[in-house]
This record gives C-alpha cells, structure tokens and sequence, in this order.
C-alpha cells in the first residue's frame, strides 16, 4: 500500500475509533440518566405529589374565587349604572307626562310671587296676568316655567338636576353645555337615547338625554320661532347624583368580598383538611403495604417451610414408619401363636398404629399440598372425574355393593387432580359411613346464576346437626376409630380445595336419614 492510502487508512481508522468511542460514550450516559429518571419517577413520594396536588387545588380554588369575586363585582357595577339610568328615566317621563298636562290646558295659573313672578318671554301671549274677583293676581304658567321650577326644587331637595335645552334657545339659560350640544347634534342625525358618566360642579353625576319633540300644545308659546308640529326643537336632559348609588355599590362589594374571603377561606381549611386525611389515608395504605409483605414474605417462608415438611413427611418419617412396619410385620409373620396371647395383640395393634400413621402422614402431605401450588385450571368433565373415582375405589364398591349414580354433570374450569380427591373423600365417606343397607349414592349439579351447585347423597348413617360445621374442621371425628377407622382430615381437605376453587362446601343430614354434601364451583 502507497504511503500516503495508508496514512488515509490509519487516520480514516483513528477517526472511526474516535467517533465510535464518542457515540458510546453518550449513548451510555443517555443510558444512565434515563435509569436516573426512571429511578427517580419509581422514587417519587406520594406525600410530595400529595403536596403538589393541594398546591395546585388551592391555587385553583384562589382563581376560582377571584374569578367570581371579580364577576360579582362587574355585575354590581353594571347593575349600579342600570339604577341610575332608570332612575333618570323615570324623572324624564315625569318631565314629558306634567309637561303634556300642562300643554293640555293652554298652561296653568299660579300666584305672582318673589319666586313665581311673570314669565317676559310670555308677554306676548293675551291674558299671560290675571286678576281673580277677590283681587288675587295670577301668572301664566307655561309648560317651560313649570319644569324649571320643579327642577330648581329636585336639585335643592333630591340632587336630581334637569335642564331644558336646545341649539335655538329662547332663555339664554337654556343654552346646551358641550356635552348637550353633542347630544342635540346626535339626535338630529335620528338617535332617541343618549347617557354617560360625568362631572358636574366635581361631583360625578349619570347624565340622559331624550329628544323633545314639539308638539300642538307647544305651538302657542314657540311657533313664533318656525317650529311646526313633529320638529326637534331641543332636549331635556336629567342628571341623577350617583354618589347615594356609589355608596351602595361599595357596601354589596364589600359584602361580597367578605363572602367570598371566607368562601376561600374555608375551601383552604376544607382542602387542607382533606389532604390531611389522605395523608392519614396513604399512611394506613403504606402500613398495610409493609404488613402485607411482611404477610406475604412470611407466607412465603411458611410455604418454604410447609415444602420442607412435605418432604421430612414423605422420607425421613415414612422411611422409619416402612422399616418399623418390615420389621413387625417380619416379627408376626415368625412368632404369631409362638408366643402369649398378649404378644401377639401387641404385634396387631403395632401393625395396625404404622397403617393409620402412614395414612396421617399422607392426608396431611394431601391438605398441606392444597392450594400451594399456583392455579392451573382448565376444562375438567365431571363425569369423567367421577368414572375415575370410581375405577380408583372400586374394591370398596364391590366389597361395599354400593350402587352409584350421576346425571348429566358438566365441564368445569377447575384442577382435576385436585377434583378427582374431592369426589373420592365424599364417595369414599359415603360408602364408609353405611347403614344396615347397600350404599346408593346419587352425584347431581344444576346451574345456579355464575356458579354450578353439586350434590353428592348418600343414604348412611347420617350426621347430627349439631355437628354438621365441626366435620370440615381438621381431626374432628365424630365416630369411634374402631367401627369407622380414618384419619379426620378427609372433609378438611375437601373444604380446602372447594375455597381454592373460589366455592364453598357444607352438608344437610339428619341421622339415620343419610346425608347430601354440597359444593359450588364458579362457571368462569
């Protein structure tokens, strides 16, 4: 290779390495602080996120409340300004009713006094002065005269001011200030309505505006101006104080930011409150936790514990129990009728003591193995179960001549070992526990809602009802070993591979009437 390609090669080679190197190295610290992230959600309190969500709960408990606060307020504002302004157009419909009572009459006479003299801008008019026959002067009083006087008493008494005004006026006091002239100019280009807020004297006042239309009546005092029936000669504005309304607007403010602080108040206290009790809540939870596993560990040691048992029972104690029982047997076997009457009862009952040993050992190895195991259901034909049980008791049927019977028995979901053990402790109770009479046994099972109910009735001696609970307690025995010989688990057993099946078991009987064991079994 030239020179120059294997210096290419060689750098061409250190820069992969380097690259490489490189894409390693951050790929394993995109490794390392993913394990971190993920360690750290895994780390997470609950008691932090518990903090978090009441954070988050009061914050939005704050805005809920001064959302509402703040709505409540704009209404308040909103509804003020609507008092006034009905307010003030109550006082103008006043205006407009007296006025047209009074343009009704061709006016009204009033006594000329100091505050009531001659109105000179009716001096045109015949009869404007008037004496009664009892020499009481009167003055006409138009329907301008009136309202100004009324007015001058509101705004005394009421602080409620009304102007009468136009761009032509007669009375150089009824010249529009500049907010009436734009009020008069709007109405000319056809509005009927205008309001606003505003100062007059430093006081702020709810100013409205209507249009004063002339009239018929009007014509005998104005037509000399060139007004006509119909034309807007001018306008009447009334101006409501709105200082009493203000008042009562921060007073339902106030009102409703004390509700409101202690509406939030008490949501704080309320969610606070909670979060204490799902703190309290989650303590118990974490406490049940750390019991149930410390449960759950010592389970696992006791089912560790219980295998090791299982296998002490079925080798170190069934072995001494083979050799013991070799031996006596060996020693019945040499020496029966060699020896005294007394030894040859004590080789019987030592034969017969290592049977019903090897018999204990191995119920127990039987019950202890129930429910040990993980379950392992599947579809199991009762029937078929049962044709099992039968062929595996069949020296007891035939010594026995039981009869036994079954109707149509469905497919379960169960563990048919453990099945065929149920059907072979109560079939092989029922031939056990005879009467006088052959054993007829009668296996049955209907479907009730989720579940399949069996059945299993004999026609034997029957149990007492008064001991039909403690009969699935293990070694209770309610008969004499003598005449009924077992070990007192059989039923113990049954019981415990019912529950395993999630089902539960128990008996009706009289004595001497036989018995019927019951047992369900869910469908799923």
């Amino acid at each position: 290779m030239p020179p120059a390609e294997k210096n290419y090669s060689e750098s061409l080679k250190q820069y992969l390495k380097n690259n490489l190197n490189s894409i390693i190295i951050k790929k394993r610290r995109h490794e390392t602080e993913g394990r971190i992230m993920k360690n750290s959600r895994k780390n997470i309190s609950p008691f932090f996120l518990m903090e978090r969500y009441m954070r988050v709960t009061a914050i939005l408990w704050t805005l809920i409340i001064a959302a509402s606060l703040i709505w409540s307020i704009v209404r308040i504002q909103k509804e003020t300004l609507e008092g006034a302004r009905i307010q003030a157009h109550i006082s103008y419909v006043k205006d407009i009713v007296y006025r047209r009572w009074n343009a009704g009459h061709g006016g009204v006479y009033a006594p000329i006094s100091e505050k009531t003299p001659p109105n000179p801008y009716l001096s045109g008019i015949p009869e404007r002065d008037v004496t009664t026959p009892s020499g009481k002067r009167l003055t006409l009083i138009n329907p301008a005269y009136m309202t100004r006087q009324v007015y001058g008493i509101m705004a005394d008494e009421y602080d409620v001011h009304g102007h009468i005004t136009s761009l032509n006026p007669i009375r150089s006091e009824n010249a529009a200030d500049p907010w009436e002239t734009e009020a008069l100019h709007t109405f000319e280009r056809g509005k009927e309505e205008v309001s606003a807020i505003s100062r007059i004297n430093g006081k702020e006042y709810f100013r409205l505006m209507h249009p004063f239309v002339t009239e018929k009546g009007c014509l005998r005092c104005h037509a000399k101006q060139g007004y006509r029936e119909g034309d807007i000669r001018g306008g009447i504005s009334v101006s409501v104080a709105m200082e009493p309304l203000l008042s009562m607007e921060r007073r339902n403010i106030l009102t409703f930011s004390v509700a409101h602080g202690l509406f939030w108040v008490a949501g704080l206290a309320g969610i606070s409150m909670s979060m204490k009790r799902i703190r309290k809540s989650e303590q118990e939870r974490l406490r049940a936790e750390g019991e149930l596993r410390k449960t759950s560990d010592d389970l696992a040691r006791s089912n560790a514990e219980l295998k090791q048992f299982a296998y002490v029972a079925s080798h170190d104690l069934q072995e001494p129990l083979r050799v013991i029982a070799g031996f006596v047997k060996l020693l019945e076997k040499r020496y029966k009728g060699k020896l005294d009457p007394d030894a040859d009862s004590f080789i019987k009952h030592t034969v017969d003591g290592v049977k019903r040993m090897q018999s204990l050992i191995q119920d127990l190895l039987e019950y202890s193995q129930v429910g040990v195991k993980k379950r392992e259901y599947k579809r199991a034909d009762s029937a078929f179960i049962v044709q099992q049980v039968m062929f595996n008791l069949k020296s007891a049927i035939e010594e026995s001549h039981a009869l036994i019977t079954y109707d149509n028995l469905p497919v379960v979901m169960a563990d048919d070992t453990q099945m065929v053990r149920l059907f072979q402790n109560l079939i092989g109770n029922a031939i056990k526990f005879r009467g006088s009479e052959a054993p007829n046994i009668h296996i049955s099972a209907e479907k009730k809602e989720n579940q399949w109910l069996f059945s299993v009735s004999d026609n034997g001696i029957g149990i007492d009802p008064e001991h039909v609970k403690k009969i699935f307690v293990i070694f209770q025995r309610l008969q004499k070993m003598d005449k009924y010989p077992g070990t007192g688990i059989g039923l113990a057993i049954c019981k415990k591979i019912i529950e395993h099946h999630g089902g539960r078991i128990w008996v009706e009987s009289e004595p001497g009437k036989g018995a019927t064991f019951y047992f369900t079994l869910p469908v799923a």
